[in-house]
C-alpha cells in the first residue's frame, strides 16, 4: 500500500509541482491551498507525512503544526516545513513549532524525496515511550507483561480508561483533552512514586488508555487511591461554570441536547491467579471486557474479572442468561469488599464494587443483578429510602452492624438482611436463591 503524504502549499504551480513529483515517486498525494485546510484535511486523510509551506494564507504552516501537534490523533505525524527563506533563525521557529524537518525553496527533487524518505522511516520504528505522557508504550507494556507471564510471577493488570473524555474534547478542543491525559499520567507516576514498590509497572497504552501492573495485593488499593485523585484534580480543568455546574452541556452524535458528566476513569483488574493467561494479547482482550463492564457507570469505578479457568464454567442460571450475574458491591472496608469480590469469583459472577454508593442512575445504567449494600455507609439509609422510592427494580441485600437493624431494613424493603459478621455461606444461600430466581429463572 502506498504512502500518504499531505501538501500543504498556497502556489498552485508548486502545488502541482511537488503532486507529480510525489506520485512519480509512488507517493498518494493529497493537496490543500492554506494551515486551516490543512488542519481538517489531515484529521479526515490521515496521511503518513506532512509538507508544509510556512508562508500560506488565512492560517500558516507554523500554526497548522501548533494545532496538529497539540492534537493526540495527528502528534505523532513527521511534519517537513517548505521555507523560500533560506534563514537558519526561521528553521529553528518551524522546530520549536514542533517541525520534524525543513526544505528550503527552490528545492532539489533527489533531496527532497531523500529528505521524506529518512523521515518516514523515523516514523515507522516503533515508540519505546509514549510522546505524550512520557510513559512505556506499547511495545514496553507488551514486553513487561511477556516477560512476568513466562516468569509466572503473579501480578494484576488494571486497564485505566476515561469515561465522558468525548465530551470534555468536543467542549474545549484536544489541546485541553491533551492536558487531562496528561493528568492522569501525572497520577499515575505521583501515586507510583509514594506507593515506592520496585514491582509496579505503569504503561500508556495511547490515547486515553492506560495500563498499571501491581501485586494482587494491592490492586483494590490502587484503583481506590487513582480514582481518588484523578476524581478531585480534574475538575480544575473545567470552566468555573461547568466545574460549579458538576456536567457539561452538549449535543449526543444524533443531535439531541444532553448533560455530560464530568470525566471519570474505569479500571477493569485482571488477577492472573485466578486463570491462566498465555500472552499479553489474550489478557488485554479480557482487560478491556472487564474495563467495559466498569465503563457502564459515568462515575469513576473499577471492577474485577473474577472468573476462573480458561473456559469458564458457569453455574446453571448462568447458562440459562448467557452471561455472568452482575453483583453491586457497596461495602465500608476493603476487607468487606474483598469478602464478596471473592465470592463472586467462586460462584461465577460479575462485580462492581463501589467506593461510594452509587446513585440511581448508576443502578438503572449498570442494571446490576443484584446489590449487596453495608447500612455502615455513610447515608446509606437516606440512599436505601431513595432508591426503594424510586421503585428500582433490583434486589438489595443489606448487610447491618447488629441485629437490632434488621427488622427496620426489612420494612423498608430490603430482599433480606444479615450482619456484618454473618460468613459467606449463610448469606450466600440467599443469594443464590435471588440470583436464580429474580432474572434467571
Amino acid at each position: 500500500m502506498a504512502e500518504r503524504i499531505m501538501v500543504a502549499e498556497d502556489d498552485p504551480t508548486l502545488r502541482l509541482l511537488l503532486e507529480m513529483i510525489l506520485e512519480e515517486h509512488g507517493y498518494e498525494v493529497q493537496t490543500v491551498p492554506n494551515g486551516e485546510a490543512l488542519v481538517h484535511a489531515t484529521y479526515d486523510w490521515l496521511p503518513d507525512l506532512l509538507l508544509i509551506d510556512i508562508m500560506m494564507p488565512i492560517m500558516d504552516g507554523l500554526e497548522a503544526v501548533r494545532q496538529l501537534r497539540y492534537d493526540t490523533r495527528t502528534a505523532h505525524l513527521p511534519m517537513l516545513l517548505i521555507t523560500a527563506l533560506d534563514n537558519p533563525q526561521h528553521a529553528v521557529v518551524g522546530f520549536d513549532s514542533g517541525a520534524d524537518d525543513y526544505i528550503t525553496k527552490p528545492f532539489n527533487n533527489d533531496v527532497l524525496i531523500a529528505r521524506i524518505k529518512a523521515n518516514l522511516r523515523r516514523a515507522a520504528r516503533p515508540a519505546v515511550n509514549n510522546p505524550l505522557t512520557g510513559l512505556p508504550g506499547n511495545q514496553l507494556i507488551q514486553g513487561e507483561v511477556n516477560h512476568r507471564l513466562q516468569q509466572q510471577i503473579p501480578f494484576a493488570l488494571l486497564y485505566i480508561d476515561m469515561n465522558n473524555f468525548k465530551a470534555f474534547n468536543d467542549a474545549y478542543g484536544f489541546a485541553r483533552g491533551d492536558r487531562v491525559i496528561r493528568l492522569l499520567a501525572e497520577v499515575i507516576a505521583r501515586l507510583k512514586a509514594q506507593d515506592a514498590h520496585d514491582d509496579d509497572f505503569c504503561g500508556h497504552i495511547g490515547g486515553d488508555d492506560f495500563v498499571l501492573i501491581v501485586p494482587p495485593a494491592r490492586a483494590a488499593s490502587w484503583a481506590q487511591g487513582l480514582i481518588a485523585a484523578f476524581d478531585r484534580e480534574v475538575v480544575t480543568l473545567y470552566d468555573a461554570a461547568d466545574r460549579s455546574r458538576g456536567y457539561l452541556v452538549g449535543t449526543d452524535r444524533f443531535g439531541t441536547p444532553r448533560r455530560f458528566p464530568l470525566v471519570g476513569i474505569a479500571i477493569g483488574i485482571i488477577d492472573t491467579r485466578r486463570r491462566p493467561f498465555s500472552s499479553y494479547s489474550e489478557i488485554a482482550s479480557v482487560a478491556a471486557e472487564v474495563k467495559s463492564f466498569a465503563k457502564k457507570t459515568s462515575s469513576s469505578q473499577y471492577a474485577f474479572d473474577e472468573r476462573h479457568g480458561p473456559a469458564v464454567q458457569l453455574p446453571p442460571a448462568v447458562e440459562r442468561r448467557g452471561i455472568a450475574p452482575l453483583v453491586a458491591i457497596a461495602a465500608s472496608t476493603p476487607e468487606l469488599q474483598a469478602e464478596w469480590i471473592a465470592w463472586c469469583g467462586v460462584n461465577g459472577c460479575r462485580c462492581l464494587v463501589f467506593p461510594s454508593l452509587p446513585t440511581t442512575e448508576q443502578l438503572v445504567a449498570d442494571s446490576p443483578d443484584l446489590v449487596l449494600l453495608d447500612i455502615r455507609l455513610p447515608g446509606a439509609m437516606h440512599w436505601f429510602r431513595a432508591i426503594q422510592a424510586a421503585h428500582v427494580p433490583i434486589p438489595i441485600v443489606v448487610l447491618a452492624a447488629d441485629t437490632t437493624e434488621q427488622p427496620r431494613v426489612l420494612a423498608m424493603g430490603a430482599a433480606n438482611c444479615f450482619t456484618v459478621t454473618a460468613t459467606s455461606d449463610m448469606v450466600g444461600g440467599t443469594l443464590n436463591h435471588l440470583l436464580k430466581l429474580d432474572r434467571h429463572s
